[in-house]
């Protein structure tokens, strides 16, 4: 993506365990201003098992590609969350929202080509008790994949692996540890168009946690053109 585009992401999650069906729905922007970076936000909203809505908590960071080759790509993006969610508005399969302002960094690696093998963390670290209260304690998700490029599909699978640390004061729904299986395919629809599919599956989680198996799916448009090359 150029200078001048914008990339518009939309993605649902959904996820089902003995309380009932959860879900929740995702969109943002990224907005180049180099080849190499661009600035992104994402808001969203949850729906619980019982009906009821809560917004999510919104986030806006920068988009950093220090590495880019036909073998390499090394994607950072550091950010801050805005506080328009709580702790009544958390997915066991997603970073809960945390209702403070709170810095986080998302990491991803990817090597190869035909075959590919790619690493990925996000990380959040509450600095505060937000309005609800509630201080969290530190998140961190990491996913190992492996993947093969079939034409214009890459399908992936891995494990992956999720901690949210106790917080204050210590709530039992607010600290576990998981251990689960992913599994997904993206899709490149046409130049500008692609989407994702994914499923998570549990193999393990803490007391402190709810075993959820989740399933998504996201779209990302690329829209508007880059400026003309003048250059001779």
């Amino acid at each position: 993506m150029e200078p001048g585009q914008v990339a518009v992401q939309a993605g649902a999650w959904m996820g089902g365990h003995p309380g009932g069906v959860e879900s929740q729905g995702l969109i943002g922007v990224e907005v180049p201003v180099s080849h190499k970076v661009a600035a992104v936000g994402w808001v969203g909203a949850q729906r619980h098992g019982d009906g009821t809505i809560d917004p999510r908590d919104a986030t806006i960071g920068a988009l950093w590609l220090p590495v880019v080759t036909d073998e390499w790509t090394v994607r950072l993006q550091p950010g801050l969350s805005i506080p328009t969610g709580g702790i009544g508005s958390g997915l066991s399969f997603r970073p809960l929202s945390t209702a403070s302002v709170d810095p986080w960094l998302s990491a991803d690696i990817v090597a190869g080509r035909a075959w590919v093998a790619g690493l990925s963390l996000v990380g959040r670290a509450p600095l505060y008790a937000g309005w609800d209260d509630v201080r969290q304690g530190p998140f961190l998700r990491v996913d190992l994949r492996g993947a093969r490029r079939l034409g214009k599909v890459v399908v992936f699978a891995g494990p992956s692996a999720v901690r949210q640390a106790p917080g204050s004061p210590a709530l039992s729904t607010a600290k576990f540890t998981e251990l689960a299986a992913t599994a997904g395919g993206v899709f490149h629809i046409a130049e500008r168009w692609s989407m994702t599919a994914q499923m998570r599956v549990p193999a393990w989680v803490t007391s402190g946690g709810i075993r959820q198996v989740s399933g998504g799916l996201g779209a990302r448009w690329v829209v508007g053109s880059p400026p003309e090359d003048h250059t001779h």
